[in-house]
């Protein structure tokens, strides 16, 4: 199969209160050539959101402290080009168009399989890539 490459080691922040999915997520991400941030909570993934400056965030939805759609309309205040993947068992569609119009990018659901989430990570990359190129030709 072939499997895209980040440009250069691009940071991933997981925000997920599982250790076993964390460590998981940590390994498959490092694995494909990412440089991988992890935040166990909700408050946690916040603050490193802001002082890691990560190119992603790949968040779960249920945590203690603060929950990721808390998370992620804070996340969207401040940063209105970092891409947001939710991650979540949450499968009802009240919860994916919640998450969406609080500025997901895209939604996951657990169970997932490992080379989609890639897949969508770096599509979601892509993009952000192509509007940070575009931003630059049009900038004087």
């Amino acid at each position: 199969m072939n499997q895209e490459r980040p440009q250069s080691q691009e940071t991933i922040l997981v925000i997920e209160d599982d250790a076993a999915l964390r460590l998981s997520l940590q390994l498959l991400l490092r694995s494909r050539g990412f440089r991988v941030v992890v935040a166990k909570d909700g408050e946690e993934g916040l603050a490193s959101a802001f002082s890691e400056r990560p190119q992603l965030v790949l968040l779960d939805l249920m945590m203690p402290k603060l929950n990721g759609f808390e998370v992620c309309e804070e996340i969207r205040r401040h940063d209105a080009e970092l891409p947001i993947l939710l991650l979540t068992a949450k499968t009802e569609i009240e919860d994916r168009l919640r998450g969406l119009s609080l500025g997901a990018d895209d939604y996951v659901m657990k169970p997932f399989i490992p080379d989609e989430l890639v897949a969508r990570i770096n599509a979601a990359l892509r993009r952000k890539r192509l509007l940070s190129e575009q931003t630059m030709q049009f900038t004087f």
